[in-house]
């Protein structure tokens, strides 16, 4: 099967991150997407958040009745959360096709992953980019002399490499709803219903 890898601290996963996942899955014939909840990103350590299975039970909500949506707790054990790392050892472990579906803000941001070039080279990606901003690759890719390939939305293609999807995606951020729900405001239509009663349930983010 041809799976999307859809990584992230999901603290909370909202309405952005589904809509982005069902564009990567129906532009690239994607059979499902795994929301891979990461147990410690590198690059989130100096932020406060809330326990992986915390994360994980919010992403298996926000996931509910969608067919073609799983929650990995792939990185359970993992410690740090390195994404060259997980895509090795998911390629090890299954016989899948596996896609790494990136924001376009963190695929600029690869120099500062670990091992970005091996992670590039040996990995089908998926870029989601806005819309409104144009098609404008980072210096990094042109200097490896990449490929990408450029969807429109409404485009379809079911090979292999390095895309990127020029979607209507939805101006929504993770922080974005914490700095609502920290400031009393409504979050109602940014975060799936189920994880909406979750948090009040659980009073997070106060």
């Amino acid at each position: 099967m041809r799976i999307g890898i859809y990584g992230g601290t999901f603290d909370p996963p909202h309405l952005g991150h589904l809509r982005a996942a069902e564009l990567a899955r129906e532009s690239l014939c994607l059979d499902r997407v795994w929301f891979m909840v990461a147990q410690d990103p590198p690059h989130k350590r100096d932020r406060e958040k809330n326990p992986f299975s915390t994360r994980l039970q919010m992403a298996s909500l926000a996931v509910m009745g969608n067919p073609h949506f799983e929650v990995s707790n792939f990185e359970a054990k993992k410690g740090l959360s390195y994404t060259v790392d997980t895509m090795r050892a998911l390629k090890e472990s299954y016989s899948h096709s596996f896609f790494l579906i990136v924001g376009e803000d963190s695929f600029h941001e690869f120099p500062t992953w670990r091992d970005y070039e091996s992670l590039v080279r040996e990995n089908d990606i998926i870029v989601i980019k806005r819309k409104w901003t144009p098609f404008s690759p980072p210096d990094w890719a042109e200097r490896m002399g990449l490929k990408i390939k450029y969807l429109r939305e409404g485009e379809r293609e079911c090979g292999r490499g390095i895309y990127y999807l020029s979607c209507a995606t939805l101006p929504i951020s993770s922080s974005m709803v914490r700095e609502k729900i920290r400031r009393g405001l409504s979050i109602r239509y940014l975060v799936p219903e189920p994880v909406l009663e979750y948090i009040f349930k659980e009073v997070l983010y106060r």
